[in-house]
């Protein structure tokens, strides 16, 4: 992004001074400020550059893009660190609440509370974000990886490459294919560890901290299989998973962090995380492992029950209502849930069903297409095919705010459309993705029944584009892309 574009973007913000806390995710940039009335969310939803916008002005969501919501936090903090100041334009709204006051105390002060509960439940959604966004390359690269994999085992199953033979080295299994497995295995190995270090940087602590919490949680040692004395449960090493070191990881973050506020400087080196890492290992073995434990399994049975016994209907279910919360910006709440899904289950069945929501937008986009390229609204299938290469490869906030969702009827086409592909998906039982991060199109190589995933997949793209073709546009929706001078 160009300096102009993150200068109307701050500006948008109040000004350097008034962010507090920001971050991204694969998309977006997300910030708690200082000050929300100083926030112009009008601007900020015109500002060039902007895809969307999500959320409140206590915790704006600013939709930029693949890559660019990135490139825009490494700009803001060069800003930052320079301490540029990039002075806000208030609005008339802003400007006259500044200058007149607030009569009303009383109200003012319910409004706050108001805005601070809101505020707080925003903050863990972006809290999440936050954790497992750098994590995304390698989950993403890692698990392409192993659908590559899949394919060349093809070779040897349908041409008897010996090259390609993924049995074990003992059965007779390829060199080549072993070192695959190594290499794409490797992070989801060490999954708990870098989970638990990403968290405690999250908030403010050491990452090395963070990461021998990590530690704890992927082995217990010498407690292996002792009784915890409650519920019949025994210390196991990775019990919890990823929801144990997340919450192991903000833990030890935030004791370190306030630690080493208060530790003088010529013990700040052992003291911060002898008590960090003790403390935080304590309650993480004897408390949190315990309860997130008991929830990880609780989790994978209403998975189950979902995908096995409501089967079709749990996939309707689940496919059909996953546009919304990413519209909301809340979907990074599944993220924990997909890896101790595939911690337990060895797939995720959600990260399928979720995708197939991103196909229903796949096929509003193809509704589109065909309903509006030969008339005077022609100029919107432009706009369409721009989104549709990002849409395949299963990113889906540009067709979200920069098409559908203005459109709104082809926001809820997609919406059907991806419950019709999940409930077809859903008859498949034992289906799910091998990993994370690799939806779209390339879902296939990853799939545990990929031939059910492509049925799934074309039954959205079709009932979207069905639903879309024939629910249609208003026309007052219509009017920025009306070209004059058709005939």
């Amino acid at each position: 992004m160009d300096k102009n574009e993150i200068e109307g973007i701050v500006r948008g913000l109040g000004g350097l001074e008034n962010i507090d806390q920001f971050g991204n995710c694969m998309t977006r940039l997300r910030l708690t400020v200082k000050d929300e009335r100083k926030v112009n969310v009008e601007a900020l939803k015109k500002a060039p550059g902007v895809v969307g916008f999500v959320g409140g002005a206590a915790q704006p969501q600013i939709v930029l893009g693949p890559g660019k919501a990135e490139e825009a936090k490494a700009q803001i903090q060069q800003m930052l660190a320079m301490a540029v100041p990039v002075e806000p334009k208030l609005s008339s709204d802003v400007a006259g609440y500044a200058s007149k006051g607030n009569p009303d105390g009383e109200k003012s002060a319910r409004v706050e509370n108001f805005n601070k509960k809101k505020k707080n439940r925003s903050q863990i959604f972006t809290t999440i974000s936050q954790v497992f966004t750098p994590l995304i390359p390698a989950l993403a690269g890692t698990g392409l990886l192993y659908g590559v994999m899949k394919i060349l085992s093809l070779f040897y199953i349908y041409g008897g490459v010996q090259l390609f033979n993924g049995a074990a080295i003992a059965d007779g299994g390829s060199y080549l294919m072993a070192a695959l497995s190594v290499i794409a295995g490797s992070f989801f190995s060490v999954m708990n560890i870098a989970v638990a270090g990403s968290a405690s940087t999250v908030v403010g602590g050491n990452l090395f901290v963070g990461l021998a919490v990590g530690g704890i949680v992927t082995n217990v040692g010498g407690l292996e299989g002792l009784s915890m004395g409650f519920l019949n449960l025994k210390f196991t090493s990775g019990m919890g998973g990823t929801l144990a070191a997340l919450f192991g990881g903000l833990l030890a973050g935030y004791i370190d962090k306030k630690m080493r506020e208060r530790t003088p400087s010529s013990l700040q080196i052992h003291l911060p995380a002898l008590v960090s890492v003790a403390l935080t290992g304590l309650v993480l073995l004897f408390v949190i492992q315990p309860i997130t434990g008991v929830l990880a399994n609780g989790i994978t049975e209403i998975v189950m029950w979902l995908t096995n016994d409501a089967g079709a209907f749990g996939g309707a279910i689940l496919s059909g209502t996953f546009l919304p919360l990413v519209a909301l910006g809340i979907h990074h709440i599944f993220t924990p849930i997909h890896t101790t899904l595939l911690q337990t289950l060895g797939y995720t069945s959600i990260a399928a069903f979720s995708s197939l929501a991103g196909a229903g937008l796949a096929g509003a986009a193809v509704g589109l297409i065909a309903k509006y390229r030969n008339t005077k609204y022609h100029n919107l299938t432009h706009v369409v095919w721009m989104n549709i290469p990002t849409q395949l490869l299963g990113i889906s906030e540009p067709m979200i705010y920069g098409v559908t969702l203005p459109l709104w009827r082809p926001f809820i086409a997609a919406n059907l459309g991806g419950a019709v592909g999940g409930f077809v998906l859903g008859l498949f039982p034992g289906q799910g993705a091998e990993a994370l991060n690799v939806s779209g199109l390339l879902g296939i190589l990853v799939n545990t029944k990929p031939f059910a995933y492509i049925l799934g997949y074309g039954a959205s793209v079709l009932a979207a584009a069905l639903f879309t073709y024939y629910m249609g546009v208003k026309e007052e929706y219509l009017e920025p892309f009306l070209d004059k001078e058709f005939k």
